[in-house]
């Protein structure tokens, strides 16, 4: 079974992602983003990524939300991510590290908390 860590990202306005941080080996972590809810403002046929990756979980992680945040603004500039879940615990990259990255403007829960 593949290691994963599952995370739920929602933006200020209610757009919701679900990403797998995935690590295939040691030095290789995927993270693949899913939209769950883009709004009923935006065709049925967006397509929306990012995919990242890097050699470790941070790197993925950082470079998803790189491109999430770039891809949000071209969609709607008033929009960006608001909240960060890990509903299954942090098995690579823990909360702390998570804020760091997204800095002080979005709260990063663990299992909603």
């Amino acid at each position: 079974m593949l290691p994963l860590q599952e995370i739920k990202i929602k933006t200020k306005n209610n757009r919701e992602f679900y990403v797998h941080l995935e690590k295939w080996a040691e030095n290789h972590f995927d993270c693949k983003l899913a939209a769950i809810n883009l709004g009923p403002q935006l065709p049925a046929d967006t397509v929306f990524g990012p995919f990242a990756n890097g050699k470790t979980a941070s790197d993925a992680f950082e470079a998803l939300i790189q491109g999430l945040t770039q891809s949000l603004s071209k969609l709607d500039a008033t929009d960006s991510v608001a909240v960060i879940d890990n509903p299954c615990n942090t098995e690579f990259i823990n909360k702390i590290d998570q804020e760091t990255i997204v800095g002080s403007s979005v709260s990063v829960l663990v299992n909603g908390k």
